[in-house]
């Protein structure tokens, strides 16, 4: 009768250098030294691939439909993701326009579509072609990600309008906020060593 040893990997935590055993049955495992996350506990790559399509399917949606309107008198002003950078621009606000278009608009596009080219070979057992551009876009993207910050300020801008406006929400504001959801989750799920043992694994 044959004995199995069960022998868990030794992390480096990446604050202060001291080497731990990992424990696979805690989901999160902090250093007992300086309390740094050495490892989280993070989703599969069906579950990456999965919110990266679910993002693709709302973008286009949550960028051309009515987000937000407001009625003053007999003047309804309609505001699109794609209509509302414009006015930045033209109030001359150039840097905040360009800030607003690619945190919310270029930058999230492009993490969705680098994920999909990046998990659906590994989701079916291939590895990716161009991986480590993939894989240093995405880790790059990750912090300018920022759909949240747009959804905060149609919430600031309906309290300061609200007593002088009829505000109208569109159905752009769904798609928007179910985006930034599968936005976010994509990015937390996000785990370099996740994809390099499915990157390892495949043929």
């Amino acid at each position: 009768m044959g004995i199995i040893l069960l022998m868990n990997e030794t992390l480096c935590c990446h604050g202060c250098g001291l080497m731990i055993e990992d424990d696979a049955s805690a989901s999160r495992l902090h250093c007992p030294r300086c309390e740094t996350c050495v490892r989280k506990k993070v989703g599969s790559i069906e579950n990456d691939l999965g919110y990266a399509l679910a993002g693709l399917i709302l973008f286009f949606p949550a960028m051309t439909l009515p987000i937000i309107s407001f009625k003053l008198a007999d003047t309804t002003l309609v505001n699109t993701m794609f209509t509302a950078l414009p006015y930045f621009y033209k109030d001359g606000y150039l840097i905040l326009s360009i800030l607003v278009f690619f945190t919310s608009v270029f930058a999230p596009l492009i993490q969705i579509i680098i994920s999909i080219l990046l998990f659906a070979p590994l989701y079916e057992g291939k590895r990716p072609r161009f991986i480590k551009p993939y894989f240093k876009t995405l880790h790059f993207l990750n912090e300018w990600v920022m759909l949240d910050v747009y959804v905060i300020a149609v919430l600031v801008s309906v309290v300061k309008l609200s007593d002088t406006s009829e505000v109208i929400f569109g159905s752009g504001l769904v798609m928007f906020i179910l985006l930034t959801s599968f936005s976010f989750l994509l990015s937390q799920s996000f785990s370099p060593s996740k994809i390099w043992k499915a990157y390892y694994a495949a043929n």
